[in-house]
């Protein structure tokens, strides 16, 4: 009996010790780990205003006009790009990420076109109305309201009567409810340290000035109420109101206080909580704590509109000038200016029109006028015309096979739009970090988006008919079906890449940030993603591998998922000595007493310099500020015996101190002339080659760095 005993027991803790492992197992793959964003106050001076350009001029504007506003600086530690990709993309209910109503034309995305979703009246925004609406440099007006959709949300203590006076003239004051609705708001807000005007605007936003359909709905004898629209999606209004019923019926919303009380805990649980505390993070979700993308509305304009709401009522309390927290996001890599409104630019994609059989010689023009300059003429129908700039009113911008630009006025009774002219389907890969893929075949046309390096895209016209600028350019299609123009000089075979793999995982596999880190999107199994970097060192018994997505998403997989065309799982990369395993290594600095530069090797820190200089020297960041975690790079400042010097840190060329994928991304950039502000100690810094100029090779050896090892 007691070895029957003892072998249950064993058997019990091999069960237990099983199950603890699969547990282990399932969470690398499922869970999302809480990093998050690094917050500081700003004072001024702690801005690095070459990694975050723009922002440093309209906050300190801020702060002339409202010296009692805090200013939280919210490095999110994305990349603009991915940002942009990632809120540009669609759920796992094949719904956008970023719906817009009421705007035509540059507003909407141009693959999706005519399609519209919930009620029928929103469509899928484009890119460019993305960008605008994301980019908070262009909500930081201290004078305007939409600069408090970075109001940090927390409980402002408020009088009943103040809620009152906000919610008089809307469906909130009828039916003389109108003040036990306030109370019932300032109570709900107080009891979950909410503001109050948050709220109001919030329930004003979702429902207008009269009411909606899903606050007040009736069933099974009664009323309930669905203050907030949590859970009102659907495809019409029909499915909309029935969602938002059953949501109200499920939480037992069978009054309105019940509806506000409960839809401002949703509210605070699910988003404030989350460190998604202000309106514009309620909308773009970039903290990447407890994930990314995770949104309380679809509405691009939702933040600008909601933030209009609450300056009202807070400026007509008289509290806007008190002490508030505004959270202000920042981006790597962001473009020097502004993203622009799609207002000032027609729809921008490639289409090909021709002169209609019959018709010869007409105008092509210098600008969007029949009395302008007339620069060539189309003879006839064989001249191959690509539009790329369409505008309301009937005006083409147009290029032609010789490179020559200009306008046409688009009438049916002479002009014919036409399929699109291409002659192939080629799969191909991106080779370069940020390329710009175009409306047509020329530097000086519109961007459409910045294409990932590991992207793969589809070739369909390789004539090389284009060859302008200096280079032949590639129509290529996105695998969201947007079109647009390449130069070929940055683009690979597919058949010819040894670093493109297939997902092998039923169910899906996460896309992470960092290995083993926040889950960022599932990616379906099945999908070819393309290796852009090999893991080198294990993390929880898996190597993770840095991959690109199709769209151009990037993040880390377990390689043990990818397969190449073989079925086998791809071959990895030894894992290269440290100095601290090999003695022998020496990580080196050089100093420049003329120049007053000390030249230092990736590896190098504040350890390596106090070795090579003295305990007492001191170091500084460019700004002045103290270092952190040792960590040195361009620009930093060392005084030794009271001489001060600047580092070059040989990759760094953005001066954080580490040599990734955004270092080579802004040598890109300064290669092709679209970022003049490389210069001194971080221009040294690019020219890993040491030729005295910074070049291509520079680009490519510090890509080589980060993926393969190789020695700057």
């Amino acid at each position: 009996m007691l070895i029957k005993v003892r072998k249950n027991h064993i058997k019990i803790t091999s069960i237990i010790i099983l199950l603890i492992m699969i547990l282990n197992f399932l969470e690398i793959f499922t869970n999302i780990t809480n990093a998050d964003s690094y917050r500081y106050t700003y004072n001024g001076s702690n801005l690095n205003t070459y990694t975050y350009p723009g922002y440093k001029e309209r906050i300190d504007q801020i702060k002339s006009v409202h010296p009692n506003w805090n200013i939280v600086i919210m490095e999110t530690g994305l990349d603009w790009n991915q940002v942009v990709k990632g809120e540009n993309s669609f759920s796992s209910s094949s719904k956008p990420y970023s719906l817009i109503q009421g705007k035509r034309g540059s507003w909407i995305c141009s693959s999706c076109g005519s399609k519209t979703y919930d009620s029928g009246s929103w469509y899928h925004a484009s890119e460019s109305a993305i960008k605008y609406y994301l980019d908070p440099r262009n909500w930081m007006n201290p004078n305007s309201s939409t600069i408090l959709q970075f109001l940090q949300i927390g409980r402002v203590d408020t009088s009943d009567e103040s809620i009152y006076n906000a919610i008089r003239g809307t469906f909130l004051d009828r039916d003389g409810l109108g003040w036990s609705n306030a109370v019932a708001i300032n109570s709900a807000s107080r009891n979950n340290n909410a503001n109050p005007f948050y709220v109001v605007a919030r329930i004003i936003q979702e429902q207008g000035v009269n009411g909606g359909s899903t606050y007040k709905m009736a069933a099974d004898g009664k009323y309930y109420y669905n203050i907030f629209n949590i859970g009102a999606s659907g495809t019409g209004s029909g499915e909309i109101v029935a969602n938002a019923l059953a949501k109200a019926k499920s939480n037992g919303w069978d009054t309105l206080e019940k509806s506000i009380s409960g839809g401002i805990h949703i509210l605070f649980s699910d988003y404030i909580n989350q460190k998604q505390d202000t309106i514009y993070l309620n909308k773009f979700d970039v903290e990447t704590y407890g994930g990314l993308y995770h949104q309380y509305m679809q509405n691009i304009e939702a933040p600008k509109s909601e933030a209009n709401l609450m300056y009202s009522k807070i400026k007509d309390s008289g509290i806007l000038n008190q002490p508030m927290t505004l959270v202000i996001p920042v981006f790597l890599n962001m473009p020097t200016n502004p993203c622009a409104s799609p207002d000032t630019t027609g729809e921008i994609s490639p289409k090909n029109i021709r002169v209609k059989a019959g018709h010869s010689d007409i105008n092509v023009r210098e600008s969007r006028s029949t009395s302008s300059r007339i620069v060539t003429t189309l003879k006839n129908s064989d001249v191959i015309v690509l539009s790329v700039e369409r505008y309301g009113d009937g005006w083409h911008k147009i290029v032609l096979v010789d490179g020559t630009v200009g306008y046409v006025l688009f009438d049916t009774n002479y002009l014919e739009e036409i399929d699109d002219i291409t002659n192939c389907y080629e799969n191909m890969v991106v080779m370069a970090e940020g390329l710009n893929l175009r409306a047509g075949p020329s530097l000086n046309l519109p961007i459409i988006t910045s294409l990932t390096y590991g992207q793969q895209i589809t070739r369909i016209d390789n004539t090389g008919r284009y060859n302008i600028d200096g280079r032949i350019w590639d129509r290529v299609i996105l695998s969201d079906g947007r079109q647009g123009f390449a130069s070929r000089t940055y683009l690979q075979l597919g058949s010819e890449a040894d670093n493109i793999f297939t997902i092998k995982a039923d169910g899906g596999l996460f896309l992470r940030k960092e290995p083993a880190g926040d889950a960022i999107r599932l990616l379906p199994n099945g999908t070819k993603v393309t290796r852009t970097e090999i893991g080198t060192s294990e993390i929880n018994g898996y190597y993770w591998d840095k991959i690109t997505t199709p769209d151009g998403a990037t993040g880390y997989v377990a390689r043990s998922y990818l397969r190449d065309n073989n079925g086998n799982i791809p071959a990895g990369q030894p894992a290269t000595q440290t100095p601290e395993q090999n003695p022998t290594t020496q990580i080196k600095t050089k100093k420049d007493d003329t120049e007053k530069i000390i030249y230092a090797e990736p590896n190098v820190n504040e350890n390596t310099l106090k070795q090579d200089y003295g305990n007492d020297i001191t170091i500084t960041k460019a700004d002045g500020s103290n270092i952190e975690n040792r960590v040195v790079g361009t620009g930093y400042k060392v005084k030794i015996n009271g001489q001060q010097y600047i580092i070059v840190k040989m990759g760094d060329s953005n001066g954080d101190g580490y040599i990734k994928a955004n270092d080579y991304l802004i040598i890109k950039d300064y290669i092709m002339g679209t970022n003049n502000n490389l210069k001194d100690e971080y221009l040294k810094a690019s020219d890993v080659t040491d030729d005295k100029l910074v070049k291509a090779n520079d680009y490519l050896k510090i890509k080589d760095h980060i993926m393969y090892g190789v020695e700057l």
